[in-house]
């Protein structure tokens, strides 16, 4: 696929995920729906009604090529053998945790107590799987997209639900920037639906958030697990592995 093409995919999306429709744009842009919907439908733009685009967005050129990037070619579901593989070690399911969200080679030796032979051999590992290629000088290419899916009831979720899930959610989610919000009522399974396709753009914007958040400082990032809930929480077996302060 052409890179405009993706480019111009990746405003689509961003479009949804930000609940901007063709009627909005047009308004923010002074042109027609129509010519929205023309520009879009034939896969062509200029970049300068690309750029405008992404000010309403309030994005740059380069999160679109950032983003289309890393959608292009990127694995979005395990096999159920590589999950099994990823729980089985800590070590590796954490340097895995790591290069998903773009950790250099030097970033994770510099967190974590490995060794620069043991984070290469973890790495190792990872590239045999297919999961990263492992450039000259240790540097990392993913080749997992950030919002891959689990197995649906594969080793993962299995390793969520006994290791994770009971421990993340045992929590008074009082602290700030925290928040578990809990609703009842009786609604139909049409509704339900809709719901869910509402916490799927959220789940996106969390992916969107993150991969912004990059361009900050390591030191400036927090481990952040969100399920319905949001809160400061990084598993027990990374953190047990984190580097005593000087």
């Amino acid at each position: 696929m052409a890179r405009s093409v993706r480019l111009l995919a990746v405003l689509k999306q961003q479009l949804k995920t930000q609940g901007i429709t063709y009627k909005k744009l047009a308004q923010e842009l002074e042109l027609s729906e129509s010519a929205i919907k023309q520009m879009f439908g034939a896969d062509n733009m200029s970049l300068k009604r690309m750029d405008a685009i992404c000010e309403v967005l309030k994005l740059d050129i380069s999160d679109l090529v950032m983003i289309s990037d890393e959608l292009e070619n990127k694995i979005e579901l395990l096999t159920a053998e590589q999950e099994a593989i990823l729980v089985s070690e800590a070590k590796l399911l954490l340097v895995a945790y790591c290069v998903v969200n773009h950790w250099t080679f030097d970033e994770i030796t510099t967190r974590y107590d490995l060794t620069a032979p043991e984070c290469i051999t973890q790495l190792v590992k990872l590239d045999k799987m297919n999961l990263i290629e492992l450039l000259p000088g240790n540097r990392i290419k993913p080749l997992i997209a950030p919002n891959f899916a689990w197995q649906p009831d594969g080793p993962i979720e299995h390793f969520f639900r006994n290791e994770v899930q009971g421990a993340f959610l045992n929590h008074s989610f009082m602290d700030d920037g925290c928040l578990r919000l809990v609703k009842n009522g009786d609604i139909s399974v049409a509704a339900r639906k809709q719901l869910v396709e509402r916490l799927k753009v959220i789940g996106q914007a969390f992916d969107d958030t993150n991969r912004e958040e990059r361009k900050l400082k390591q030191d400036d990032r927090f481990g952040t697990t969100m399920v319905l809930a949001i809160r400061n929480w990084q598993f027990q077996a990374f953190t047990a592995l984190e580097r005593d302060p000087q």
